[in-house]
């Protein structure tokens, strides 16, 4: 990014109350900075610097209008200055401009400030440029974007930026093969260089070359210091075994808890597995210290879990440690979620009147009192909201289901048609789909929800979401099993199930309680805790590696080679799989050939297999594991009744071998111990 504050102090009288702006500016005292300006602007009134932090301020305040006045005088009586270019005052006022969301203008800006840069700043032209580029591409004219990358390439022609700006216009024609080619180019010219990886995984997904698009977004997730771990996450998610097995051998190499930890606890967390997320933010939290973020996510975990206590816990000590609202609005909905409506109310009530411009707030709070019966004191705040942001649709929609109950049908009809104008991007937090429904759309509200889960197919929220919509058509089977893909895919608001008017249609059905039922059980009764598993490499030279010849199948699993108990059998390896699992079939065989007794046999469990689905099974102990030179003792098993089911060695065994590594290219198992 630009810096769009440089401007100096410098040693004269009059500039005082200006070098005070400054010192209060860099303590992120703002209040007191444009206190300091008034003055010095009262002394001298076109004192550049002073006018061009306040338009700084304002923009950071997201006080756009104002900062645009202030930057537009600074351009119109701008002098030579030492402390600001006026390429700076141009790429400012684009960032401002951009920011507005008006990014015809913000492209203007930035092209004409970066002619200026050649002469008064040379080291940010590229910078500017590559602004002006961005600014093309969200207008979707790729033409333009495309003319300044072949301009720098001219000038520059091994200039990666240019070439990777190149590749992501490729892609968004769907020219693949093209982009992919020129990605690639640059990732020899320059293994450094993040935005290569960062586009070559989204491409290799586009082509449906699932297990490369990861291994492109963990090397991006690797050079890049910065990137959220739910922008791969969207990616990894999409091989979920595979993911897991990658990350957690660069964790293992790690020397302490490490950007992979974190980024494995997510993984954990957006696949449904709530207990071994915890299990690693405890340890990183043990080892070092609280920090809002894992606070945050591990409270999302308990908060999936139903255990409220814990989570609001956690978001009260995120907030303690920061002073930032967002973790009260957090806590407001772990509270909604286990039924507290009016702690909930509270904490919304606390972050409106700290921001009273946010229409979700309204929205939450209004909800929040539907829930719990009032709604007279809903409507309230549907209209407050609707009075204040008349953006948000989902106060429209909730506006227009109470209007619709108190037969009120061209003021519910005006509402349902405000958010059809309004959610017109199938992206999550969308309610377009509901509102289409209302208004007798129905094919129109199926397409959108199915556009919504093809985009995030891993998504759980996304398929409750479809259960919703088909349980508000009255198609129970659509609703049944659209709640089952979102339980298996992760959903775990059981409370919010309990009190969600959308499954009032199959709320009393059979298959609803047991699919509740199951899911709870599988949720907060683990198949098996999760010990640390992060360990420092040993230094010892001497450890052993054993490299396992494997095959792979279709789905990201491979096939190895054992002995069970003496008994030659191949084994699916499958990280993403927590326990061993053996088909009845296998079972009954070893039982009738003495290769097991009944003896081993040590009950029954319900379990979660790696699919998501619940199963019951027997418990068996595998006496002896063989694979290549490596064997384990006393390996517990369930059997599985599906007669078809693999042979599946999972995590509870895997972890025992060592330190995993999968060679894709010589198809070898490789295993430090």
């Amino acid at each position: 990014m630009m810096a769009i504050v440089s401007c100096g102090r410098t040693t004269f009288v009059s500039d005082y109350e200006y070098r005070q702006a400054r010192d209060a500016y860099d303590n992120d005292d703002y209040d007191h900075a444009l206190k300091m300006i008034e003055k010095q602007l009262r002394t001298t009134p076109d004192h550049i610097g002073s006018i061009y932090l306040r338009a700084v301020i304002h923009h950071e305040r997201k006080e756009y209008a104002q900062a645009l006045t202030d930057i537009c005088h600074v351009i119109r009586h701008y002098r030579e200055n030492p402390n600001i270019s006026k390429s700076q005052t141009y790429g400012f006022r684009g960032i401002n401009y951009r920011d507005m969301g008006d990014y015809a203008e913000a492209a203007k800006d930035f092209k004409r400030a970066a002619r200026l840069a050649r002469k008064d700043d040379p080291g940010q032209e590229l910078i500017l440029l590559n602004l002006e580029t961005q600014m093309y591409f969200q207008q979707g004219d790729l033409k333009a974007a495309d003319k300044v990358y072949h301009e720098i390439l001219k000038r520059q022609p091994e200039n990666c930026m240019a070439k990777v700006g190149l590749a992501r216009s490729l892609m968004e024609i769907q020219r693949y093969e093209e982009s992919l080619a020129l990605l690639e180019e640059v990732e020899k010219q320059d293994p450094s260089y993040s935005s290569a990886s960062k586009f070559k995984m989204q491409v290799l997904d586009a082509l449906g070359r699932t297990d490369e698009s990861i291994d492109a977004g963990l090397r991006f997730y690797d050079l890049d210091e910065d990137v959220p771990v739910s922008y791969v996450g969207e990616y990894l998610l999409k091989h979920y075994s595979y993911a897991v097995a990658k990350v957690r051998t660069e964790a293992n190499k790690a020397e302490s808890f490490s950007k992979w930890t974190v980024l494995l606890s997510y993984l954990y967390e957006k696949h449904g597995d709530y207990q071994k997320a915890i299990n690693l933010y405890n340890d990183i939290i043990k080892d070092y210290g609280e920090y809002e973020e894992i606070l945050y996510r591990r409270s999302q975990c308990y908060d999936e879990l139903g255990e409220c206590k814990k989570a609001v816990a956690d978001l009260t000590r995120a907030y303690e440690l920061s002073d930032d609202m967002y973790y009260v609005g957090a806590r407001g909905d772990a509270y909604r979620n286990a039924g507290l409506y009016k702690q909930a109310i509270s904490d919304y009530q606390a972050c409106m009147e700290d921001d009273p411009s946010e229409g979700f707030y309204y929205y939450a709070i209004g909800w929040s009192y539907e829930l719990s019966g009032d709604k007279v004191k809903a409507m309230q705040y549907y209209n407050e909201g609707i009075d204040i942001d008349k953006s948000y649709p989902y106060l429209y929609l909730s506006r227009g289901d109470l209007l619709k109950g108190e037969d009120r049908l061209e003021e519910a009809k005006a509402d349902y048609e405000r958010v059809v104008a309004l959610d017109t991007i199938a992206q999550n937090g969308t309610c377009r789909e509901y509102a289409l429904l209302s208004l007798g759309r129905k094919e129109e509200a199926i397409d959108w929800i199915n556009q919504l889960i093809a985009k995030e197919p891993m998504d759980g929220g996304h398929w409750y979401d479809k259960a919703c919509l088909y349980g508000r058509m009255g198609d129970l089977e659509g609703s049944l099993s659209a709640l089952d893909t979102a339980l298996q895919r992760g959903y775990r608001e059981f409370r919010h199930l309990e009190d969600d008017d959308d499954m009032d249609p199959i709320r009393d059905l059979p298959r609803f309680k047991q699919l509740v039922e199951d899911y709870r059980f599988a949720a907060t009764h683990p198949m098996m805790e999760t010990e640390p598993f992060v360990e420092i490499p040993d230094a010892d030279p001497a450890k052993t590696i054993s490299e396992i010849p494997m095959r792979k199948k279709p789905g990201g699993t491979y096939e190895v080679a054992c002995t069970i108990n003496g008994l030659p059998l191949k084994f699916i390896f499958d990280t993403g799989a927590s326990d061993v699992s053996i088909s009845s079939v296998e079972a009954d065989f070893m039982l009738k050939n003495d290769y097991l007794s009944a003896k081993d046999f040590r009950g029954s469990k319900k379990y979660m297999t790696a699919s998501g689905n619940i199963c019951d099974g027997a418990i068996i102990c595998l006496k002896e594991v063989q694979v290549g030179d490596l064997t384990l003792k006393n390996i517990e098993a369930s059997v599985v009744k599906n007669q078809q089911a693999p042979l599946l060695l999972g995590q509870s065994a895997l972890e025992r071998f060592g330190t995993i590594t999968i060679d894709n290219e010589n198809s070898k198992l490789i295993i430090k111990h």
